[in-house]
């Protein structure tokens, strides 16, 4: 609380002071006052230390926040220092001489923080990497060095009729004053820019909304650096042009920055930024051409025809030289404007993923990346699968279509509208991607609810089966305890029964064990086990063969035993059969299962029933094949296909 209530005192103070500048200003004569009456402080201490106020209160901690509202302060106390130490010394105060001197370097701690730290420390408060915290550190070493050689330098700070020198002035800082304007004030120029570089790296190497982020704040930041350093890079700059420049960039930092730090409303940024650079660079370049055409026909021909010749020239140019300089621009931002390209570089994305949907998730941020969107979404089914970025906005809905089908829809979030060409091309990769993702979903699904089946069907098995014949074991055992006392000689059938019984109840058990997996399996393998299984049929016989096969999976194994079990009952059942060919084989990745029989074969006009259905499904499952034809010369051929990987 207390925190909270010193930013709003401090935020309030700002203007206060402001508003006392102004009347100390006008309570001096006016051969005394400053000739400006209006500088970038008087903004910096209104806006800059409530919007600090205003962001720690949401943010606690924030440094960039810190930073802009102690600048303000700063700046207010300055802009307050300039008459209210003009009237001190007027008016003969003590310690008007040390006002008057704080007046002549304070402003040097609200300019070069702005332009040289906030560069730097946006928008984490961290440099952006460890090569850049000694050009951190070379950075405050400059604003001391800066605010020290100002604060010693030896002068006369009075008035007309009011004499004041700087009480710390010493002799060898004016001594040194050449080597501060040829050595310190060039490398302080050099580091701000440098600094601005290090923005320029966040914004290539971080996302949408870090992008939008530095290009907002960016654009004042830089037209504040150029405003303060306009008399060391253009020492005859208009008045006017200087304050309309310093007054719309120093307003536009903490609303930029205010706006950037919580993403309120972040529009596309990245457009304007490589629209500024394009358009930049054109009129440097065609500028250039237009004034070198002119000088060249001028020493070659008088006359008019200068002007003419180089405005056809600039005009026959501009197309060809804009094309080329989008190109460049779009390859350093890493933007793709060619649908085949594009198309090319998505398809070559997806090929290197191992499954469905982490290629289905890359395809998404593909996109948004190409459109240069806030978010992108997919939704499958009306159940949205995948989503990068944020979901800012109301979403552009484009239908995924696959063969006609409309298997989802892809959102689109974010401000503008993108190209259809692009859009249209990335969809279709997209909608490959969702219908082999809907499908892998499907068949998952299928799966558990075959288990789902199984186990409900054990369950009811082992309620309704099993465990009423337990109970009436029990119940026996009980009436064969009782009766070993009174009659003897009738217990002896009714343990007989009781055998029976508990045989019968084993062979239960034992079914629903071989229902979940044949235990030959285990014992003898998937080759010993069909030819175990083949030999305890009765009739048709049965020639099994089976070539060396690979290691299976327990999957693999019983769904090849089941297949190959409901294939020979089907063919002793249905078929008639006298004798069956089964081959088990390894062909081009697959376990090959052929059931061959000379039974009556398929009917003209066949019925999928339930057995046929499973063996479908089961083969389904595992991503295999099963067809079932009509043998020449009478008979059938089952043959099912499963992948081995």
């Amino acid at each position: 609380m207390a925190r909270r209530t010193v930013l709003w005192v401090g935020a309030l103070a700002g203007p206060l002071c402001i508003v006392l500048a102004y009347a100390f200003r006008y309570s001096v004569p006016l051969e005394y006052r400053t000739s400006q009456s209006w500088r970038p402080e008087v903004i910096m201490g209104c806006l800059y230390p409530a919007v600090g106020a205003y962001l720690l209160s949401r943010r606690p901690g924030l440094v960039v926040a810190r930073l802009l509202w102690t600048i303000g302060l700063v700046a207010a106390a300055h802009w307050l220092l300039i008459p209210f130490s003009r009237w001190s010394l007027l008016h003969d105060l003590p310690g008007a001489a040390f006002l008057r001197w704080g007046a002549t370097w304070l402003y040097m701690l609200e300019f070069l923080p702005l332009v040289m730290i906030v560069p730097l420390l946006f928008p984490d408060g961290r440099p952006p990497g460890r090569a850049w915290k000694p050009v951190l550190w070379l950075s405050a070493a400059l604003i001391a060095v800066n605010v020290l050689h100002r604060m010693l330098l030896p002068g006369d700070l009075g008035l007309p009729g009011r004499e004041a020198h700087n009480p710390f002035g010493v002799a060898a800082v004016g001594d040194l004053d050449a080597a501060y304007l040829n050595v310190v004030q060039p490398l302080t120029v050099a580091v701000t820019f440098l600094n601005f570089l290090s923005l320029g790296l966040r914004f290539r190497a971080g996302g949408p909304v870090a992008r939008r982020q530095i290009a907002l704040i960016a654009y004042p930041l830089l037209g504040t650096a150029l405003a303060g350093y306009s008399d060391l890079i253009w020492e005859d700059m208009p008045f006017w042009l200087f304050a309309t420049l310093t007054c719309t960039a120093v307003g536009t930092v903490p609303v930029a920055l205010a706006i950037a730090i919580l993403r309120h409303r972040l529009y596309d940024i990245d457009v304007i930024v490589n629209r500024t650079l394009v358009y930049g660079t054109l009129t440097l370049i065609l500028g250039a051409v237009y004034f070198g055409l002119i000088a060249l026909v001028n020493n070659l021909v008088a006359g008019q025809a200068a002007g003419f010749f180089g405005a056809l020239t600039v005009g026959a140019l501009f197309q060809p030289v804009r094309s080329r300089v989008q190109l460049s621009i779009d390859l350093l931002f890493g933007v793709e404007r060619d649908p085949y390209v594009l198309a090319d570089r998505l398809a070559r994305t997806v090929q290197q993923t191992e499954d469905p949907a982490t290629a289905l998730r890359l395809a998404v941020r593909a996109v948004r990346r190409t459109l240069a969107l806030s978010g992108v979404g997919v939704e499958i089914d009306d159940v949205v699968v995948h989503t990068d970025g944020a979901e800012e906005g109301v979403a552009q809905v484009v239908p995924l279509v696959w063969h006609g089908e409309q298997i989802g829809r892809m959102l689109l979030y974010g401000p503008g509208h993108p190209d259809h060409r692009l859009v249209g091309v990335l969809t279709r990769h997209v909608a490959d991607l969702a219908h082999t993702v809907r499908l892998l979903r499907v068949s998952h699904e299928t799966v558990i609810n075959t288990r789902e089946d199984e186990r409900r069907r054990l369950s009811r098995d082992l309620h309704d089966g099993l465990g009423p014949t337990l109970a009436a074991l029990a119940l026996s055992v009980d009436a064969a305890r009782v009766r070993l006392t009174t009659d003897p000689e009738s217990v002896e059938p009714s343990l007989l029964a009781l055998r029976e019984r508990m045989t019968t109840a084993m062979g239960d058990i034992r079914e629903l064990v071989h229902g979940l997996r044949p235990p030959a399996l285990d014992r003898l393998g998937l080759a010993d086990a069909v030819r175990a299984l083949a030999a305890d049929l009765p009739e048709p016989r049965v020639d099994v063969r089976c070539a060396d096969l690979p290691r299976l999976a327990s999957v693999q194994e019983v769904t090849a035993y089941r297949i190959i079990q409901e294939a020979l009952t089907n063919a002793r059942r249905h078929a008639k059969a006298t004798s069956v060919e089964l081959r088990l084989a390894e062909r081009d990745g697959q376990l090959e299962i052929t059931v061959s029989d000379d039974g009556r074969g398929l009917p003209r006009q066949p019925r999928q029933g339930l057995g046929l259905t499973g063996l479908h499904e089961r083969a389904a499952e595992l991503g295999g094949t099963f067809t079932i034809a009509s043998r020449p010369g009478g008979g059938t051929v089952l043959t099912a296909r499963l992948p081995l990987t």
